[in-house]
């Protein structure tokens, strides 16, 4: 079991790939990964006008609206409404235009390479109180507002993590969420699983993937 605590003074601030913004490079994996080759990807974004989304073509992105009032994304054959803290995931080679709704708007972003990791959950919790994480391959869990102690039954202890700080768990045991009181406190929770552990499952189950 490991965790990986990314405090948000730790982030650093690059350009987008497109250029027309700027964001906050949070988690790159595997060691060396890079923008153009990775299996996951973390980060988060102002975006203050109209425009494309960079492609990342083979990757799938989970966008959460975590400040603003709404955030039209584009497809061309279809448009999708984001709302605050409403998990939406879709096909990064697609490339929508993204057009911030009533002013600026920021979102924090997991791709996860499709060959490698599953999408299998995304959630956004509320405080006050405790909530349990179930296992999975890998675990990211994003402070939006509010301080929150995360709990994964290790010789560490328990994790702080302060608001828009990021852990990333790779585990098998539950872990424990619990908020700092705070009606307000807000916490996201996505969940992914090995591509190639749940290929073998399948095929394992005679189920034709």
């Amino acid at each position: 079991m490991a965790i990986e605590h990314l405090a948000r003074t730790t982030y650093a601030t690059l350009p987008w790939k497109n250029g027309r913004g700027k964001t906050d490079e949070i988690h790159l994996s595997p060691q060396g990964a890079s923008r153009e080759d990775f299996e996951v990807r973390i980060s988060s974004a102002p975006i203050i006008e109209d425009g494309a989304f960079s492609s990342f073509p083979g990757a799938e992105r989970v966008i959460t609206l975590i400040e603003g009032e709404e955030l039209e994304l584009d497809f061309g054959r279809f448009r999708h409404r984001l709302l605050p803290f409403a998990p939406f995931r879709f096909d990064t080679g697609l490339a929508p235009t993204g057009r911030p709704v009533k002013g600026a708007v920021r979102v924090f972003n997991v791709m996860a390479n499709r060959r490698r990791w599953l999408h299998v959950a995304q959630q956004v919790l509320a405080g006050p109180g405790s909530h349990e994480i179930p296992p999975d391959d890998l675990v990211v869990v994003f402070a939006i507002s509010g301080s929150w102690s995360l709990d994964a039954f290790t010789a560490q202890g328990a994790l702080c993590l302060a608001e828009r700080d990021t852990a990333v768990l790779r585990k098998e045991a539950a872990a424990l969420l619990a908020s700092d009181g705070s009606k307000q406190a807000r916490a996201l929770v996505l969940r992914l699983r090995s591509a190639v552990a749940f290929e073998e499952a399948c095929n394992t189950d005679g189920i034709d993937v």
